[in-house]
């Protein structure tokens, strides 16, 4: 069989590249031609491997991607092939290995709405939306499952045409180290004393990589213990910029730039810690690397494989929201830290794992299964309507047995839990598993305009709710989990729309939980424990959403759910979940703005007013949720909290009011005559009606 693959460009420090030439290399081993068209080729080019430059120029990224792709296809068209794989986003091929990490998603959260409309992004957006997209025919080797549900999210791209790939690591480099020379002789050779730290950062394209975050930490280490360190920079790109960083900040006889290296092997047995901080990395192969050569690692939760560093227990990932402050406290700790011979032992454990050697065996059998099938298959799911989106995962399609077209989930039946204006949730049962269904049909043009008149976003549909539980888990944060969306017609007063979420295992909110604290606070030991860790979950809830650019807006405590569970010694279980839900009015952004997190706090402090809470239990809510001692908190924050003691109050004694009137009318039609009694209580109407 004849494979095509396709490549901007190739370069040999590139992972990517790495990635294409080993899945080129398995299929030339099992028989087949491998013909690789790249705009430009660095290297050697490997026995058995035809490679074909395709001369294209442009001035900027963009333009000369699409000036890629337009000839790519042009040459394609030229030969029979019989697969196409793409290693970027080109519209059109039959298999895309997805390397690159979601082009829309990282826009719409770091950018203004503005940058939509720019080339760049309406190209880049079109490449991607061309692959994605729930009518498109090509399948994705997909390496990250953090990044395909952030494709599912933004293009509702079926289960059925991803194949999660294991972790990529070439066996020949990564699973025979102890080939190399020790780790003496290796660091005698860099000129790196035994009492010297080593420190790595590798990759191409420093700029994504993060290397001014990690000179910037550099620069903060303790006099005493930077001149003990080096920060060796290997990769392949402009160095000027990061030079003239370094000497601003005083750290340049500390940072070396070695430019691309084939001996990356030796450098990461020879080294202290791997430094990470990359702004966006859909895997991050290096990693892995490090982890199996038994290099510590420190890095971003960004990195697809950042879960790795957790799993083998070698090194630390620093929290979901970026502060520089928090990356120079960890490398200053992970430097000092007597833990670095168990992280080292660690990662040499789990690089015996064989599972991680086995990337382009995986490949090319799916790349054999879809030259067999000799049609891609076409779920039905795509024939859909053209102003219809709709995403079903397996398990769901399966259980609804043939009825997942758009209007048969609209017309679901089951037990309803509540109904508002143009929304309704109710729950079901299918294939033994318990869903809630939240159907949209509309709110009209004056609930929009009535929404904004009072500087409101309206809610006109479940498509806020689907990307707010993407958010979430992004975040992991306990949330629900989406089996279905769908949505249709493009006018936002009439349109269709619907999500389903899994049932979670329990319905007990905290507003029900806590209730019973004010008359009978916690007292044993267990009791209090559970207390503390409720405390603790709903404010790192607060804290995450908040630095991550997120506001709720129903911040309320009956929109927690509690599932709680103990130890044998009472104490709470890891098991134990805090589930945030009712995200409909969720709100995503670059950056929080202070009124939004002012409301969400105020939401919380209303909402507790009649549990019992004491004053203790607040001043530590703040401290905790600034993650500062108290005494700053009051001297330097006193504002924020003021705003959020004058909203709560207000909105409880708004409450209390509302509460009387409800029951001054429900007097009054408790005697005979209740439609001459309820116009003489205008008062209590218009308080009701408020």
């Amino acid at each position: 069989m004849h494979f095509a693959f396709c490549l901007y460009k190739h370069f040999p420090y590139s992972g990517l590249s790495l990635d294409m030439l080993r899945i080129a290399n398995e299929c030339v081993e099992r028989g087949h031609k491998a013909t690789v068209f790249t705009g430009s080729w660095e290297g050697e080019v490997p026995d058995g491997v035809e490679v074909v430059v395709i001369k294209h120029f442009a001035l900027t990224n963009h333009t000369r991607a699409h000036s890629f792709n337009r000839k790519v296809r042009k040459a394609l068209s030229d030969h029979s092939f019989d697969v196409v794989v793409g290693f970027n986003k080109i519209p059109g091929m039959d298999i895309y290995y997805c390397g690159d990490y979601c082009y829309v998603g990282r826009s719409f959260l770091r950018h203004s709405f503005f940058y939509r409309f720019t080339p760049r992004f309406l190209y880049y957006s079109s490449f991607e939306r061309g692959v994605f997209e729930a009518s498109s025919k090509t399948n994705i080797l997909s390496l990250s499952n953090r990044e395909k549900l952030i494709y599912q999210q933004y293009y509702l791209t079926q289960d059925s045409r991803f194949l999660n790939l294991p972790p990529t690591l070439e066996k020949a480099r990564w699973g025979n180290l102890e080939n190399l020379p020790d780790r003496a002789t290796l660091r005698a050779s860099l000129g790196i004393k035994e009492d010297e730290n080593l420190v790595l950062l590798i990759g191409s394209g420093f700029a994504t990589k993060g290397l001014d975050r990690a000179i910037t930490a550099m620069s903060s280490l303790p006099p005493a213990l930077l001149n003990k360190t080096k920060l060796f920079v290997v990769g392949q790109d402009k160095i000027d910029f990061y030079q003239r960083i370094s000497k601003k900040l005083n750290v340049a006889k500390h940072v070396h730039f070695l430019g691309g290296r084939r001996d990356v092997p030796a450098l990461m047995k020879a080294g202290d810690m791997l430094l990470h901080p990359a702004y966006a990395e859909t895997t991050g192969g290096v990693l892995l690397e490090a982890i199996v050569s038994g290099l510590p690692v420190l890095a971003t939760p960004v990195c697809g494989y950042a879960p790795h560093i957790k799993i083998a227990q070698a090194g630390h990932v620093l929290r979901k929201r970026f502060s520089q402050d928090e990356l120079n406290e960890k490398l200053h700790q992970m430097l000092l830290s007597e833990e670095k011979v168990s992280w080292r032992e660690n990662g040499l454990r789990y690089g015996k794992n064989p599972s991680l050697y086995v990337m382009p065996q995986r490949a090319v059998d799916f790349i054999e299964q879809t030259c067999a099938q000799r049609r891609l298959y076409l779920p039905q799911e795509q024939r859909q309507k053209r102003d219809e989106s709709l995403y079903i995962n397996n398990e769901l399609r399966q259980a609804l047995k043939g009825e997942d077209s758009f209007y048969q989930v609209m017309n679901i039946e089951g037990n309803v839990y509540r109904e508002a204006l143009g929304r309704r949730t109710l729950r079901f049962t299918r294939g033994n598993k318990d869903y809630f269904l939240k159907i949209h049909t509309g709110v009209g043009w004056a609930e929009i305009f009535k929404n904004i008149v009072y500087l409101r976003a309206p809610v006109v549909g479940a498509l806020n709710e689907w990307h707010g539980v993407h958010r979430l888990k992004d975040l992991e944060i306990d949330t629900m989990t989406v089996a279905a969306y769908g949505i249709r017609g493009r006018n936002p007063a009439t349109k269709h729309s619907f999500i389903i979420t899994e049932a979670l295992p329990t319905e007990t909110s905290l507003e029900d939980f806590c209730t019973d604290w004010k008359d009978n606070p916690p007292r044993t030991l267990k009791q209090i424990r559970l207390k503390r860790w409720i405390l603790k979950k709903v404010v790192e809830t607060a804290r995450v959403i908040h630095e991550n650019g997120a506001n709720h807006r129903d911040f309320y405590l009956c929109h927690f759910l509690l599932d709680a569970h103990f130890e044998a010694d009472d104490q709470v279980s890891q098991a134990s979940k805090l589930y945030l839900i009712d995200l409909h009015r969720l709100q995503m952004r670059r950056k929080t703005p202070e009124r939004w997190a002012v409301k969400d706090i105020a939401g919380l402090y209303y909402s507790s007013k009649e549990i019992g809470l004491t004053k203790r239990d607040l001043l530590r809510f703040m401290s905790l949720y600034r993650g500062r001692p108290l005494r700053e908190i009051l001297r330097d924050e006193a504002s924020f909290w003021r705003k959020v003691e004058s909203r709560g109050n207000k909105l409880y004694e708004s409450q209390k009011r509302k509460a009387l009137a409800i029951e001054k009318l429900r007097r009054i039609q408790d005697k005979d005559d209740v439609n001459d009694a309820l116009p003489q209580d205008s008062k209590a109407r218009a308080i009701i009606g408020k």
